[in-house]
């Protein structure tokens, strides 16, 4: 039969084995002298003035997780402030994008664009898309809808600039094929 000690189970029967041996001793109590009390009575002071509670508030100041590289685009809202968007599909125009697939029958519709690149993004209700500034505020049967502001309006206020993105559909159809034969089927 070997046994097999771990240096964890060592050590803590080492420190239990210690503890048992502590008596009910008591240590001898030395009372403080007159030069122990004045050092505690200055130091007390000092010390309750060290404790501040400090509170983190992160309003208003940069996401540390984001990358400080990329700078989003900027652009008006209609309340007239502007945005700033981080996000991938930010920094592509919107004429760059296709829309290649909808999911509508759900109570929150999603939809996948694909820049030209070829890599696809899945967008939803009140994603930023675009340059401009813009966000996704309708997903339609098979169109998205891509709202972006434009300042600069008669009255300075900024405009609404509504862009329909639809599927694209392939203009050609394909004729069924006999598989038996390897030709087009014929009735």
């Amino acid at each position: 039969m070997n046994f097999v000690i771990s240096p964890r189970f060592l050590l803590l029967w080492v420190a239990l084995g210690a503890l048992a041996g502590c008596g009910d001793d008591a240590a001898p109590v030395v009372a403080p002298t007159a030069a122990a009390k004045k050092k505690a009575q200055t130091a007390a002071p000092i010390a309750a003035a060290a404790q501040v509670d400090y509170a983190y508030s992160p309003i208003n100041k940069r996401d540390p997780f984001r990358s400080l590289m990329v700078e989003g685009p900027k652009g008006p809202t209609d309340t007239g402030e502007t945005i700033t968007c981080t996000e991938p599909l930010c920094l592509v125009d919107t004429d760059d994008l296709s829309v290649v697939a909808v999911v509508s029958g759900d109570a929150n519709p999603l939809a996948m664009v694909e820049d030209r690149g070829g890599v696809g993004h899945i967008v939803r209700r009140n994603t930023r898309v675009g340059k401009q500034g813009g966000k996704v505020t309708q997903i339609l049967r098979d169109c998205i809808v891509v709202t972006s502001f434009i300042s600069g309006g008669p009255d300075g206020k900024p405009q609404a600039n509504k862009q329909n993105m639809c599927v694209k559909t392939d203009s050609r159809s394909i004729e069924p094929l006999d598989l038996l034969k390897g030709k087009e089927f014929t009735q």
